[in-house]
């Protein structure tokens, strides 16, 4: 597990949102709404995985690092 997530990306000034994170190795992490395994049928989501959704907003904050 990192020891700090940075920031990349937050759309919202507080609260819980949508957040993209980046750890001191440049590995990503997503913060969003977790689909069920009962939502979709045709994800396969292993143990100690989950499906989230995010903004299309916080795509394009990628682009522009």
């Amino acid at each position: 597990m990192p020891q700090k997530l940075e920031i990349i990306a937050k759309p919202c000034s507080g609260g819980t949102c949508p957040t993209i994170y980046k750890d001191e190795q440049g590995q990503l992490y997503l913060q969003g709404n977790q689909l069920k395994a009962t939502d979709r049928q045709d994800i396969a989501v292993g143990n100690g995985e989950a499906v989230v959704e995010i903004d299309a907003s916080l795509l394009d904050a990628l682009r522009g690092l």
